[in-house]
């Protein structure tokens, strides 16, 4: 395969510019509305909004700010491989490898060096859902489907757009064995070059009214369970999260540039889908490997962000010194450097940076990087069975912390926690991982929400600190409309009952609309308001 490559001679950042394509099927932006100047990010997920100033001090190191000079937009698919229940499609048609093997493969027939400074020329993107994952470890769900998108989806592009944020430079990537080649060449030309501002939309205080399967006393009971399970000693540290369910008049990229406009986050992206669109504002990387170097940047530890600069001050040094959240993090640490161990050179794993703060807009989070040097026989398969799902998004030891949150939480993750982003055709990739991410389809939103628990963990505040995690989406979901379209009033579930668990009752069941056909359990109907009253629920006031 060969690539044409040009640098256009304009410039025009690629958040304006995917205005006039994010309709496209299957158009994927992989984007950081976080600022060069403070925000640690990466190369693939960049944009133009600037983050709150914050300290320099409290800011990540320069090693990781070089992170954030790229932006992608990737347009036009010609092969698009998808998994869902293990059954694996290529173009629309049944596959007999699997998507980890058919991925691998494709990737290596279309091999090509990247001779520029680019981070990438050509390539597969895509995402790995957390359910797609569990089959590495042989960690079936108890749970149905509720989100009816594929567990897996990848595709190779026709064309790529790059922005270039440090040279404020523009290039354009196109298979020079793309039908037409020269024709659309000059087409995209001729349409990049257009301006297609849009004003950013204006902030707000609203949050959209949510439902979930979980009430706030069965969440909190969950967490205890999870607690004892520590104390016996089955886990050290597991992350468990609830699944909110939402409606909203908004579109789907409409919440996207609210979330990049008002809550910068350096791993976000957006992928239309046929009949689903996905919406992430991810603050934390997965896994990048440039070269021989592989690293990871787990999260685990978070606090709310204060109403003034001195509150901000003192919440960003209880983080710093908590020693719940610093044990936390610390074990996530270990967990990764034995994940990269498999596939890395003996010795070769380090962690350079530890305990490093990093403010958003609505919250502060605990980060450290991990790093090694990959072997060179290492392929996906491999790649993805050592780390797969992630460490700060499962538990210690893993396994046995997948089977518990299972046991414990009430509805598959689905896309929530899986991971977003691209494989280069030169065996480069960068991948967050989808928290702050919600799944729009059949009318509905999809919005996980969790965090880790050790023994020392308080189920109030864990409750408490997922409705702070869903804020910045409540936000941007908010339609302004009163009740209109929002999910039902009626409590979901008690949550931890023995037979439906998770479950409406059977009356409230005949009367709940999944809004996807087909066996999706536990949706709210669209009618009133949008939260139990009941002493369960916690329901922040709208304006």
């Amino acid at each position: 395969m060969t690539t044409h490559v040009e640098k256009l001679d304009f410039y025009r950042p690629t958040a304006e510019i995917f205005e006039r394509y994010h309709q496209e099927p299957f158009a994927i932006f992989l984007d950081s509305s976080t600022s060069v100047a403070s925000r640690c990010s990466s190369p693939q997920f960049a944009g133009s909004s600037p983050a709150p100033s914050t300290p320099a001090a409290d800011c990540c190191s320069s090693s990781s700010r070089q992170y954030e000079r790229y932006s992608i937009i990737a347009l036009e698919p010609y092969l698009i491989l998808t998994e869902t229940e293990g059954r694996c499609t290529e173009n629309g048609a049944a596959c007999p490898e699997s998507l980890e093997q058919r991925l691998s493969r494709r990737l290596e027939e279309h091999r090509e060096e990247n001779p520029t400074h680019l981070p990438l020329i050509a390539g597969a993107f895509g995402y790995f859902s957390y359910d797609f994952c569990r089959k590495f470890e042989n960690i079936h769900s108890r749970h149905p489907r509720t989100v009816q998108v594929p567990d897996a989806f990848f595709a190779f592009y026709d064309v790529l757009i790059i922005e270039d944020r440090e040279e404020h430079a523009l290039y354009l990537t196109m298979r020079e064995e793309a039908e037409d080649f020269g024709v659309r060449l000059t087409k995209y030309r001729s349409e990049l070059r257009k301006p297609c501002f849009v004003p950013a939309p204006p902030a707000h205080k609203g949050l959209a009214p949510f439902s979930s399967a979980f009430t706030k006393a069965s969440y909190k009971e969950a967490i205890r369970r999870l607690i004892e399970y520590i104390r016996a000693g089955d886990i050290y540290i597991a992350n468990m999260t609830q699944q909110l369910r939402l409606s909203s008049s908004r579109e789907p990229y409409e919440v996207y540039r609210y979330l990049r406009t008002h809550h910068p986050a350096p791993f976000g992206g957006f992928l239309q889908g046929v009949d689903f669109q996905v919406v992430c504002a991810s603050p934390e990387r997965f896994v990048r490997i440039r070269g021989s170097r592989i690293e990871t940047r787990p999260i685990k530890g978070t606090r709310k962000r204060g109403s003034t600069e001195q509150e901000d001050s003192m919440l960003r040094e209880e983080l710093r010194h908590s020693t719940k959240d610093r044990s936390e993090l610390l074990m996530i640490v270990d967990l990764e450097r034995n994940d990269l161990n498999h596939i890395c050179e003996a010795g070769s794993v380090q962690v350079p940076e530890h305990f490093v703060i990093e403010d958003y807009s609505t919250v502060f989070h605990l980060v450290s990087t991990v790093i090694g040097r990959r072997r060179q026989d290492i392929e996906i398969p491999e790649l993805l069975h050592s780390l797969f799902p992630g460490g700060s998004i499962t538990g210690a030891p893993k396994i046995r912390a997948m089977e518990i949150i299972d046991e414990l939480e009430l509805e598959r993750r689905n896309l929530y926690t899986g991971t977003l982003g691209y494989f280069s055709s030169d065996g480069n990739c960068d991948f967050n991982i989808m928290i702050r991410t919600g799944i729009c389809h059949g009318n509905q939103w999809h919005l996980g929400v969790g965090g880790g628990i050790t023994c020392e963990s308080d189920p109030e505040a864990e409750y408490e600190e997922t409705l702070q995690k869903a804020k910045a989406m409540r936000e941007a979901l908010w339609s302004g409309d009163g009740a209109r379209g929002q999910a039902g009033t009626r409590r979901l579930s008690d949550g931890l009952g023995d037979d439906a668990r998770g479950q409406a009752d059977s009356d409230d069941a005949r009367e709940l609309s999944d809004g996807l056909g087909g066996g999706a359990r536990g949706q709210a109907d669209t009618g009133g308001g949008c939260v139990d009253t009941a002493d369960d629920f916690v329901q922040e006031e709208t304006v």
